[in-house]
């Protein structure tokens, strides 16, 4: 069964429950490098982090770092932070690895609000499942996979801004 790709409906289940669990972490990794290279996928490689949210007075961050693994490839990790209290301060209580191992490859492009978003075909542990991202060098979108969606299964809008990532480095 394929089960498809969902960053933030795992983060924000994590945001909910962040105040149940103590296991330590911290989302001070050093950062991935970005890609400067014409490839198609450079534009997402490097480290992503979204704004804190705040749920049921705790709060939760999401980072995912990308590495290139060929010009229409990438691979990494996305990992949720949970927070005690509202701001997302402080060493982390509690780390999920929403998607891990993951693997994306470039499947071509579609036209999403108004701009020009990349399909990509993914597996990670947690399941297989179809994206769609969008990147203006900043801000990183992602697909809303709780959606509509097109005839090929990718999403026709995105998750609105909460989940927006941002890049880190």
């Amino acid at each position: 069964m394929t089960k498809p790709l969902r960053f933030p409906l795992i983060a924000a289940t994590l945001a909910a429950t962040a105040l149940l669990a103590a296991c330590g972490g911290g989302d001070d990794d050093p950062s991935v490098e970005g890609d400067s290279s014409g490839d198609v996928v450079a534009k997402y490689i490097g480290t992503w982090e979204s704004d804190c949210y705040a749920d049921s007075g705790a709060s939760a961050k999401i980072r995912a770092d990308f590495t290139k693994t060929s010009a229409t490839s990438f691979s990494g990790n996305v990992v949720a932070y949970g927070y005690v209290g509202s701001s997302c301060s402080g060493p982390s209580v509690k780390d999920e690895n929403v998607l891990t191992n993951l693997s994306m490859n470039h499947a071509g492009t579609k036209a999403i609000a108004g701009v020009t978003a990349d399909k990509f075909n993914g597996a990670a542990d947690q399941g297989n499942g179809k994206l769609v991202m969008y990147t203006d060098g900043t801000t990183l979108q992602l697909g809303d996979e709780d959606g509509a969606k097109d005839a090929e299964g990718y999403a026709n809008s995105f998750y609105d801004s909460r989940y927006t990532l941002k890049r880190r480095n």
